[in-house]
């Protein structure tokens, strides 16, 4: 039934989704019955990514079934039971026969990290799951263009400080320069025709954060990331080039590949005491 409904697509079978999705929603409602479930049907080798078709659809079919119980599953059986089975699919390495299963090991490795009780878990997996999103060609930079989209209509207002400490002196924060240190953080995860490509956009959006404090702050990240030995020999090497020959300086210290007449004279020594 799996390999059918994902051939002829699940809303085609309307019985099929009626019985499939009703004994989801009652099974929910019972956690124990659910790892059963999830432990009846996970993979028989959690970790690697089977050889035959076969065993290929079926974890495609544990991964989607999984994502459906994931919110009322403990964070030990999602971390053992569902994440690890999802971590091989996730990489560089699957293969265009292994998509749809890539698919929903990411869209089940998304699911975990959203749910509350799954915030240790979250922090833990992030990293990796993060590196292992860059390794694929394009994506980092579709996930650049989204947060460069959202930039645009994110908020200026200050974002409301949820930490426990008393860190009275701390930055406040929009959501627009978050999103804007979030992308330069990233830069140097980045191949180099994306770094290419992103450099300048980085350095454009610190102009977009109105407030000049938090402006001063994306602007000094920029200068740390491309400076402090964040980037290889290669991205450094090409940051170096981008900040000397490119035109990178002037965007960084005035959003322009031009810098106004006099100006540069006057301020440059200034701006780059600030950085």
């Amino acid at each position: 039934m799996s390999f059918i409904s994902s051939h002829f697509r699940l809303d085609t079978l309307s019985q099929y989704s009626f019985v499939y999705l009703t004994a989801v929603d009652f099974i929910s409602q019972y956690p124990m019955f659910a790892e059963a479930l999830l432990k009846q049907l996970r993979p028989t080798e959690i970790g690697v990514i089977p050889q035959h078709p076969l065993d290929r659809c079926l974890d495609t079919f544990f991964l989607n079934t999984a994502e459906h119980f994931i919110a009322v599953l403990n964070t030990q059986v999602a971390d053992d039971l569902v994440a690890n089975a999802a971590s091989p699919y996730l990489g560089s390495n699957a293969e265009s026969n292994t998509f749809e299963a890539f698919e929903a090991a990411h869209s089940v490795m998304l699911a975990i990290m959203a749910v509350p009780h799954n915030v240790a878990l979250a922090a833990s997996r992030i990293e990796e799951y993060a590196e292992k999103l860059f390794e694929r060609p394009l994506l980092p930079s579709s996930l650049l263009e989204t947060i460069r989209f959202r930039v645009e209509s994110a908020s200026t207002q200050p974002l409301a400080n949820k930490s426990n400490t008393d860190e009275v002196h701390a930055q406040p924060m929009s959501e627009k320069a978050a999103l804007v240190l979030a992308l330069i953080q990233s830069l140097p995860c980045l191949e180099l025709e994306a770094l290419e490509a992103w450099l300048p956009v980085a350095a454009r959006l610190c102009y977009v954060v109105q407030d000049p404090d938090l402006r001063q702050l994306c602007r000094n990240r920029l200068w740390e990331v491309i400076s402090n030995g964040t980037m290889d020999v290669d991205r450094a090497a090409f940051c170096a080039n981008w900040w000397n020959t490119r035109s990178g300086r002037e965007l960084a210290l005035y959003g322009e590949e031009k810098p106004v007449p006099g100006r540069l004279i006057n301020d440059s020594m200034d701006e780059l005491s600030r950085l």
